[in-house]
């Protein structure tokens, strides 16, 4: 009995403080002392500036190598390659207009603010080195499959492979990975001043990412929620993780590999999915509810994976 306590302990000693953040950003902006233009100002200011120095300083002090990890990198490639065609399947009775929102809904996760804290509590900075090398190439298939539901569902734009490369190129997440990467090759030396600033702005990322992630959430979109959206959820957080971990046990990954692909694999629909569903003129409506439902109740989901994870796997 005493195992079966610590085991979920430990699972919701990862997930719980980052869902109640998420409910005191979502509580703050209620009360008004989160203000839309703070809550913009800030995640621009997350996703240009001290996200990247997160992912830089955590890769570059790791011991995390690029050649070390390509087990985890390949399944989680391939598992999330798989779970697109799996969500375009199951979209099909949808009506065509909200098959765009459901599909990015099913296999979009958040993986730079949510996944990487839900590593970061479980495994500290090492695992939070290896969720940073796993976003990078989970977040360029991203994108390629987000140009490819253009060509098939846009009703407003065409997207090309170069802007594709271009928006790669320019991504300060990508960006901030492979200079880490190769700054690591290379041996080079930062002085004690740079590294301790970065650590600086590296540490305010996750809170204020995820009070700005809740100052965002729209809880009253449950009561209008359709089929659809209850399902594009339950895809993204059942169905996903079955599908990277199963490939995952193909690629004999180790205990810690494992959870990291799990925790990464089980995160809610991302935000950028609402942008590319009104991207792509699809029911943005949809798309908003899929990310509160899945917000909601990634905290079940999450805590009872990685508990059950813990419990199998030596």
């Amino acid at each position: 009995m005493s195992a079966i306590f610590e085991t979920f302990s430990f699972a919701l000693a990862v997930t719980a403080p980052i869902f109640l953040t998420l409910l005191v950003g979502y509580g703050l902006a209620r009360v008004k002392l989160l203000s839309e233009s703070f809550v913009d100002d800030a995640s621009k200011l997350v996703f240009l500036v001290t996200l990247p120095a997160l992912l830089f300083f955590n890769i570059f002090g790791s011991d995390a190598h690029l050649g070390d990890e390509w087990p985890l990198l390949l399944a989680g490639l391939i598992g999330t390659m798989l779970t697109v065609p799996l969500a375009w399947v199951v979209a099909r009775p949808l009506a065509y207009g909200d098959r765009s929102a459901f599909i990015q809904g099913a296999f979009r996760g958040n993986l730079g603010i949510i996944g990487l804290a839900w590593a970061a509590n479980a495994y500290g900075p090492a695992g939070l080195a290896q969720a940073a090398l796993l976003m990078a190439v989970i977040t360029i298939f991203y994108n390629i499959a987000a140009v490819a539901l253009f060509a098939v569902y846009s009703q407003k734009a065409r997207f090309s492979w170069s802007k594709l490369l271009k928006d790669i190129a320019r991504n300060p997440l990508i960006v901030a990975i492979v200079t880490a990467l190769l700054a690591k090759a290379v041996g080079l030396k930062l002085p004690h001043m740079v590294v301790q600033t970065g650590e600086y702005l590296a540490s305010v990322t996750l809170p204020l990412a995820l009070l700005c992630i809740g100052a965002t959430l729209d809880l009253s979109m449950l009561r209008r929620s359709s089929f659809g959206a209850f399902a594009a959820s339950a895809f993204k957080l059942l169905i996903v993780p079955l599908v990277l971990l199963g490939i995952g046990l193909m690629f004999r990954l180790d205990t810690q590999s494992m959870a990291i692909l799990f925790l990464l694999a089980a995160t809610p629909t991302a935000s950028a999915s609402f942008i590319m569903a009104r991207a792509l003129g699809g029911n943005s409506q949809l798309a908003a509810n899929i990310i509160a439902i899945s917000t909601l109740f990634s905290i079940v989901t999450a805590s009872l994976g990685l508990a059950l994870l813990k419990v199998n796997l030596p």
